[in-house]
């Protein structure tokens, strides 16, 4: 990691989230929780172990979040029994995406979905031996695999070289789908340059904490919001036509998949943008 000495923010952060989770389950439907709490828990934990335990531990720990995300869509979606050699290696790939990081290997890390698994997926399906439907079968795994996988294991990544940045990317994108989610006056342009009225002046304000230089905070204060609501947009359109409805989520129905949206666009975004300025590669 580039941070040179484990900071309590982000423990701090999941002590307060930890309390308001346990006072929602407590309180027997007396107060509920934001919904947004959830995967803060989690993206929070998998933080605090990497900074005080281990960041391997906490690797496998963000793998399990992809896992459940992964496994909640493909219950959602229409399979066919012919997919299910495509299905295992859609699973297959969570373990070797993230041992890929564990053993730093960015090279093959960032093709290894996008070129290599994008090109089994389909001779796995057509294994299957039944072809209609098959171009149905291999998009609905390809997409799966790409967000719920290889989006989300950036955020691993993004862990690796600094708990402190992805603290603060967290921060930015929970405020800004905060914003997004609530705030429903004015037109959407508006709601954005609130998001960035926001997020901005916080990265700037923790340029020195994150070691960012301050252009990049500035750039990062405006590439948050906008990541978060493509984002957004995209995955609500998704969860539409899963029939994940946002008044009714349930573990396995769509509770993880909404909980993650807002993060899935941001994280590749924010990750490239950094090791692209500030020269990640020639570490």
């Amino acid at each position: 990691m580039l941070d040179h000495s484990p900071s309590i923010c982000a423990l701090v952060i999941l002590i307060v989230v930890t309390i308001v989770q346990v006072a929602s389950f407590l309180s027997k439907g007396r107060f509920r929780a934001p919904t947004a709490t959830r995967p803060l828990l989690a993206l929070f934990l998998a933080i605090t172990v990497a900074e005080w335990v281990s960041y391997s531990v906490a690797l496998w720990l963000l793998a399990l979040i992809s896992f459940c995300a992964l496994r909640e869509y493909l219950s959602l979606v229409d399979i066919r029994l012919e997919d299910r050699w495509g299905i295992l290696v859609s699973y297959l790939s969570i373990p070797f995406m993230f041992y890929l990081i564990h053993i730093e290997w960015y090279g093959f890390f960032i093709i290894a979905i996008p070129v290599y698994a994008f090109l089994l997926i389909p001779f796995f399906v057509a294994l299957g031996g039944r072809s209609k439907g098959i171009v149905f079968s291999v998009g609905m795994l390809d997409f799966g695999l790409f967000f719920f996988v290889f989006c989300v294991g950036h955020i691993a990544y993004l862990l690796f070289y600094s708990a402190r940045m992805t603290s603060l990317m967290i921060v930015g994108v929970s405020a800004a789908a905060l914003i997004h989610k609530h705030l429903k006056i004015g037109s959407p342009r508006m709601r954005l340059l609130l998001q960035v009225a926001v997020v901005c002046p916080l990265y700037i304000g923790l340029a020195s904490w994150t070691a960012i230089p301050l252009v990049h905070s500035v750039m990062l204060g405006i590439l948050i919001p906008v990541s978060v609501c493509m984002g957004r947009y995209t995955l609500h359109a998704v969860e539409q036509d899963l029939g994940i409805r946002a008044d009714r989520l349930q573990q396995g129905r769509g509770r993880t998949i909404n909980g993650l949206k807002s993060y899935l666009y941001t994280a590749p975004i924010v990750f490239h943008y950094l090791r692209w300025f500030l020269k990640w590669g020639d570490l």
